[in-house]
């Protein structure tokens, strides 16, 4: 029999004292902590101030009833799941709890084996949820866009406005701008952010596998296919799916997509009957989905269907300005000891680069130079010798000067330390490691505020 490894807290919701009484001493044997209540006013208020794996709730309370409960119950902060323990005449409440989020019933007399094991299916599933959280805790810190320029403060404010939606989004933009990372947070501040996030590269999937990958398929449905598979559709069932490079879909898979994406309903190989998903959209191209639509390579219904809502995200050309604090993220990513540094003028060298690859390729500079200069400060010439790159502005008399750049770092620097310490001067000159009183000078020359 599975045994939760630490000791679970659980809270028993009853107003029957022998139940309590029996209950409490069945899980306490079973190496569980226990909390007694006798109605759902005083449960509310425990589960409120304390923290629960597992709630075993009566439905049949004094006062306030658990059905009542549970809606009040998702108020709190994480709150813990629910076991509802009902008698013959309350199944049909019990079920409506269910619906209402209780992971399960047991009917009245329960069985000691039969509440253990309920007991201990129900904190599996807290176990997993719990793992759930954490997972997407460490994707929300992995998924923070970078950058403070206008074009990156804007698109950052858009997809503020759409995530909690249920608008089918397309993300457009060359390759490397992160137009994944932009659909990964718009399923973060979605209300959605609990549930499965697919991802689909759709250029990898080959024509003839794509309708059973997308859709699923059942075991002996074509050759090859030695067991059932769920499908991509069916995997995101109450999350999201992300549908990456969606221009480069062929024509025949362009047709099968849509009549899911009109419908709601898949279908699996193999099965006669279809499957209703409920399942948010985000698309991503980074081709021009209007000229393949006008080249006849692209179908026009499918392209107004996923383009309800298009955000385009900026090349790094667009936001130069965000170099400096691209390149320090990267370089604590790859040197979490901060020893490896970059000089001034070797800052300044990167933000005058070209960078077709975008920011993907200022990411793979910085992860170069942490290997081959790690634990001390890579200079100019460095850069120079490693990258073997010409910046914009030699041999560009339009272009801006190396002295030019490394001010308007500075100014960017300064100007960012300030907004973190909320103008605070001596503050801002600790993080920056200078003199309060050459920071004040520097700031009067740049015409910076301190409000």
């Amino acid at each position: 029999m599975w045994r939760q490894p630490v000791a679970s807290r659980i809270l028993i919701v009853d107003d029957e004292p022998n139940v309590l009484s029996s209950f409490s001493s069945l899980l306490k044997d079973e190496g569980h902590m226990v909390v007694t209540s006798a109605s759902a006013e005083d449960a509310l208020k425990k589960a409120a101030s304390q923290r629960f794996d597992l709630v075993l709730l009566d439905i049949q309370l004094p006062g306030m009833s658990g059905i009542d409960f549970l809606r009040e119950l998702k108020a709190v902060v994480s709150p813990p799941l629910v076991l509802v323990i009902s008698g013959q005449a309350d199944i049909p409440t019990a079920l409506e709890a269910v619906r209402l989020g209780a992971v399960d019933f047991l009917e009245k007399p329960v069985q000691p084996e039969k509440l253990i094991a309920g007991v201990n299916s129900s904190l599996q599933l807290a176990a997993a949820e719990r793992q759930r959280h954490l997972m997407v805790e460490a994707m929300d810190d992995r998924s923070r866009i970078i950058g403070e320029s206008k074009a990156i403060r804007g698109m950052l404010r858009t997809v503020s406005q759409v995530a909690p939606t249920e608008t089918t989004v397309l993300i457009t933009g060359e390759n490397g701008t992160g137009k994944e990372l932009v659909a990964t947070r718009i399923f973060l501040e979605s209300a959605r952010r609990t549930r499965p996030f697919v991802k689909v590269n759709c250029p990898g999937i080959p024509e003839s596998l794509f309708e059973s990958e997308l859709f699923g398929h059942i075991k002996g449905a074509f050759t090859g296919a030695v067991k059932d598979y769920p499908g991509k559709f069916a995997m995101a069932d109450g999350g999201t799916i992300f549908l990456d490079e969606i221009g480069d879909l062929p024509a025949n898979c362009q047709a099968k997509l849509l009549r899911v994406l009109e419908s709601g309903e898949v279908e699996t190989l193999g099965l006669s009957e279809r499957r209703t998903v409920d399942t948010r959209i985000i698309c991503a191209s980074n081709r021009n989905l209007k000229e393949l639509v006008a080249e006849g390579k692209f179908r026009e219904d499918l392209y107004y269907r996923i383009g309800v809502f298009v955000i385009e995200v900026p090349p790094l050309e667009a936001r130069r300005d965000d170099i400096p604090v691209l390149a320090g993220e990267f370089l604590r990513r790859f040197d979490p000891s901060g020893t490896t540094r970059l000089s001034p003028e070797a800052l300044a060298y990167l933000t005058m680069l070209p960078y077709p690859g975008n920011v993907r390729q200022l990411k793979n500079i910085i992860e170069r130079l942490c290997i081959l200069h790690r634990e001390r400060t890579v200079e100019l010439w460095d850069l120079r010798t490693d990258l073997g790159t010409t910046p914009r502005d030699e041999g560009d008399s339009g272009a801006t000067s190396l002295a030019d750049s490394i001010a308007n770092f500075e100014r960017n620097l300064i100007a960012e330390t300030l907004l973190r310490t909320k103008g605070n001067i001596s503050e801002a000159a600790r993080v920056l490691n200078v003199g309060r009183a050459n920071l004040s000078r520097k700031i009067k020359e740049l015409g910076l505020k301190t409000e």
